[in-house]
């Protein structure tokens, strides 16, 4: 299959698995009618895989508000801190306004992804607790910066966050499990096989 084929039929298996979830198909069933309807079965399971079904969504909306929220209120405090800077910079004041710009991009496209149950971005606000982490120990430990009370409140309100990410990435689309079947091999005899299902 040429690469442009191999794109149009990822795009297609995307759109077809998003559309059949959100009308509230269970996982199984769109991976039983769709599996001898594309080519690409490893980006079929993977995209049934990372696509959050509605009785889970439904289930954790909450915790997925309370996200948004401690993102929200973490935006908020790095737009509040840039007015802390004066304008001639140290080495460690630079670090930290360079960090808080980078943060203030990244919290607007967390809070963007997790409304829109991108399951990809629940991992990478791990990512964005290790930024924090690493501007903190660089400015204070290296450059000996006085490091304000917005960027604590704006830490801690990132673990917080890393810690519903790393929940709900795991809640909202679990992985397959075995479930042993009996298989029919003619009218006399069966035996037993091993599959993988999707919960819901």
């Amino acid at each position: 299959m040429k690469s442009k084929e191999k794109k149009s039929e990822k795009k297609e298996i995307r759109n077809d698995v998003r559309r059949r979830i959100k009308k509230g198909e269970p996982k199984q069933q769109v991976l039983e009618e769709l599996r001898n309807v594309y080519d690409d079965k490893a980006t079929l399971i993977k995209q049934i895989e990372k696509t959050p079904s509605n009785a889970a969504k439904t289930k954790y909306v909450k915790y997925n508000y309370l996200l948004c929220g401690c993102l929200l209120m973490a935006l908020i405090l790095n737009v509040l801190f840039l007015f802390k800077f004066e304008p001639d910079l140290g080495a460690g004041e630079r670090v930290l306004l360079y960090s808080t710009l980078l943060s203030i991009v990244l919290d607007v496209v967390f809070i963007v992804g997790v409304l829109m149950y991108f399951i990809e971005i629940y991992s990478w606000i791990a990512a964005r607790a290790l930024l924090t982490l690493m501007t903190l120990l660089i400015s204070f430990g290296y450059f000996k910066t006085e490091i304000h009370l917005f960027v604590y409140l704006s830490f801690a309100l990132i673990i917080v966050s890393f810690t519903l990410g790393l929940l709900l990435g795991v809640k909202l689309c679990p992985q397959r499990v075995p479930k042993i079947v009996e298989v029919e091999i003619d009218e006399t005899e069966k035996i037993k096989k091993t599959v993988y299902v999707f919960p819901d």
